[in-house]
């Protein structure tokens, strides 16, 4: 072997190894799937997974793409996302693209279990697809970014992995089971919160809010605003506001009751409540003289029995 074959073979080994260790600490986004042939007519679920692949990551968003006149989307789901705070919900925003941005507060590095050793990569959401006719395509990431949890939120190198299907008519059956009706968990716990900036809706303070549901997703939030305590599962119906996080308030004074209403695709309901931060003057006034002519009772009612004691122990 000459000198120059060796060279070559030191070279083109060095490139290798240079790109698999590149490849090895990069983040992975993949689309996948139980199945990847068909009926037509049929449904199945294709997951979006995050794979941190060693890093620690932050936020993820991108679109993702489909052919409108093979599949048909039936549903997305995000309530086993890793994903807990959705600044751009999925949603289809025009035919065949699906639009997704989130964050993830305190980073994920993985999903840890107790059978397997290792990180394992998490699900940030599930599309639910018909098959409409006969052909090949692909369900395709595109617009890709995955942003590391480290305070800047420098981007990470990230891998796509695309998802090829084939729909035939001579493909077996295997329809998607849909969730169950009987499913009466109701989304998890979950604490609102009020916030407020110069650079946001002109300085007003706004709502902050996110639920997770174990189930298929948490399908809309409601926003109640009072001036009383209530009990939140007694609130009519047509006072509660359909609303999206951030929400501005409408009492920028915050002297209201704050009720905020999670209900999921199958409709169980999960309330958090916040109370007033300022009450009104008058409510103040009442509770500090309340709260002064307190004192006084227990200061008068200690010198009454110290008096008494006193002459009790003076016979």
């Amino acid at each position: 072997m000459t000198k120059f074959s060796k060279l070559k073979i030191i070279i083109l080994f060095s490139i290798f190894c240079f790109l698999f260790s590149l490849s090895a600490i990069a983040a992975k986004l993949e689309l996948n799937s139980s199945v990847s042939e068909i009926g037509t007519g049929q449904q199945f679920k294709i997951d979006l997974t995050l794979d941190a692949e060693g890093e620690d990551i932050n936020a993820a968003e991108g679109l993702i793409s489909f052919p409108a006149e093979m599949l048909e989307l039936k549903e997305i789901r995000d309530g086993e996302s890793v994903v807990s705070f959705w600044i751009e919900k999925p949603s289809l925003k025009e035919a065949g693209k699906i639009k997704f941005s989130g964050v993830i507060p305190g980073g994920f590095r993985g999903i840890l279990g107790p059978y397997w050793k290792g990180y394992q990569p998490g699900k940030v959401l599930s599309l639910i697809f018909n098959a409409k006719k006969e052909g090949m395509g692909a369900v395709k990431i595109r617009d890709a970014k995955v942003l590391l949890n480290d305070g800047q939120g420098i981007p990470a190198e990230t891998i796509i992995f695309n998802f090829q299907f084939l729909i035939s008519n001579q493909a077996p059956s295997s329809k998607f089971q849909v969730p169950s009706s009987k499913d009466t968990n109701p989304p998890e716990l979950f604490t609102p919160e009020v916030a407020s900036d110069p650079n946001i809706f002109d300085g007003k303070r706004f709502l902050v809010f996110a639920a997770q549901d174990k189930g298929i997703g948490v399908d809309y939030y409601a926003i109640h605003e009072s001036a009383r305590t209530k009990e939140a599962a007694r609130i009519d119906t047509k006072d509660w506001i359909v609303a999206e996080s951030p929400y501005v308030l409408k009492d920028q004074k915050l002297r209201s009751y704050i009720y905020v209403k999670a209900v999921d695709k199958i409709g169980n309901e999960r309330f958090a409540v916040l109370p007033p931060k300022f009450a009104p003057w008058y409510k103040k006034w009442f509770v500090d003289t309340a709260a002064g002519l307190g004192i006084i009772i227990v200061v008068l009612f200690s010198i009454w029995l110290w008096r008494k004691y006193r002459k009790i122990s003076n016979m």
